[in-house]
């Protein structure tokens, strides 16, 4: 009997426990959802925004790659060039860098003819539509154009208007060490004769400040002009 109630007392103090709700199997009601915590329910969302920004920055490379291997072709200055000259052909090389507006096409490069620099350009400067300017844009303040009355001997023969020359003080019966250059780049203007047999007249335009001297030494018969073949424009 001591034994019978000696189970029984055993049985009281160790009751089945009961299944805990939180381990059943069944499906998350919405409500159940609700309630889960917001860190829980965030992450689907930023699953999906990194794999669109890494799809992003994939799409991004591949342009950049695809950008990197066209190149085009501009044109480049290979000499130094002072404000108001024309471009030579000789100054001009053939540049490619990637796509970019503002430079000059390298096929463009005949449109050049009948243009000055509009800025001092420097060697190997990529040449820009802002730094060329119409030749006729030259008559501005701070220009003039002077007239000069020149024997044979004192102008190259096929001088032509757009040329460039130096404009030079010959005194009367003096040598060539007394000859200086007053204008080291002045652009023709006109010319109205050749000057292999008959005198010519030649409109230079030269700085304004030059201007005076020029036209008093051109009045004595005192001026000679040579041309610059470098600085030709492209025709």
């Amino acid at each position: 009997m001591f034994r019978v109630m000696l189970r029984k007392r055993k049985s009281a103090a160790t009751p089945e426990c009961e299944q805990d709700p939180t381990t059943a199997t069944e499906p998350l009601t919405p409500a159940d959802k609700r309630s889960l915590p917001g860190t829980v329910r965030r992450q689907p969302l930023l699953t999906a925004l990194g794999l669109a920004l890494v799809l992003a920055a994939t799409i991004a490379t591949i342009a950049i790659t695809m950008r990197a291997g066209d190149r085009a072709e501009v044109v480049a200055i290979s000499q130094h060039l002072d404000v108001g000259q024309p471009i030579p052909v000789a100054a001009m090389r053939r540049q490619k860098i990637a796509p970019a507006d503002g430079y000059v096409p390298w096929a463009q490069r005949g449109q050049l003819a009948g243009t000055v620099t509009s800025v001092t350009i420097l060697p190997d400067t990529l040449l820009t539509k802002a730094m060329t300017t119409p030749a006729a844009t030259e008559h501005i303040p701070g220009k003039a154009r002077v007239g000069l009355l020149l024997k044979p001997g004192q102008i190259p023969y096929g001088l032509k208007a757009d040329y460039r020359v130096q404009v030079i003080h010959v005194p009367e019966g003096s040598t060539s060490a007394e000859s200086r250059v007053l204008a080291p780049s002045a652009r023709v203007d006109s010319v109205d004769g050749k000057g292999n047999s008959d005198n010519a007249t030649v409109t230079v335009i030269v700085d304004s400040n030059l201007a005076p001297e020029i036209a008093t030494y051109a009045s004595r018969g005192e001026i000679a002009i040579s041309e610059l073949p470098a600085q030709r424009p492209v025709e």
